[in-house]
């Protein structure tokens, strides 16, 4: 039986196999012609959604706020911000990124970008 105390006990794992980010809203993008594959709208399940660019920016800048905090010495503050303040949401965010850019590099996607491209051009 599963117990609260070995739920907590546990180290910081990002499941491998579980998919974390998707792309969100794609068809209706697509049909109204405003899809960007450089800058898709990704949900992080279990979050929200935001662009690409934006959830990449924003985790970055979470990244370098931890950074800084190992710069100056706070480890534990280091600690604190990866894992309660920003609710170990970081490496999840790191692997919606990671997802998305799989799942935009598999043929089933080049080839509905290509057609929605050749669909934008030829009308």
């Amino acid at each position: 039986m599963l117990k609260l105390k070995d739920i907590l006990k546990e180290d910081i794992k990002v499941k491998e196999t579980d998919v974390d980010g998707r792309i969100y809203n794609w068809k209706e993008e697509m049909e109204k012609g405003k899809f960007d594959p450089e800058n898709p709208t990704v949900h992080l399940l279990g979050y929200g959604t935001a662009s690409y660019k934006s959830l990449l920016k924003n985790t970055a800048r979470d990244l370098v706020s931890i950074a800084n905090e190992l710069k100056k010495g706070n480890v534990e503050k280091a600690h604190n911000k990866l894992i309660n303040d920003y609710g170990n949401i970081v490496l999840y965010k790191v692997k919606c990124l990671n997802d998305v850019r799989k799942e935009l590099k598999t043929s089933v996607w080049k080839r509905k970008i290509t057609m929605y491209k050749n669909k934008k051009k030829y009308g």
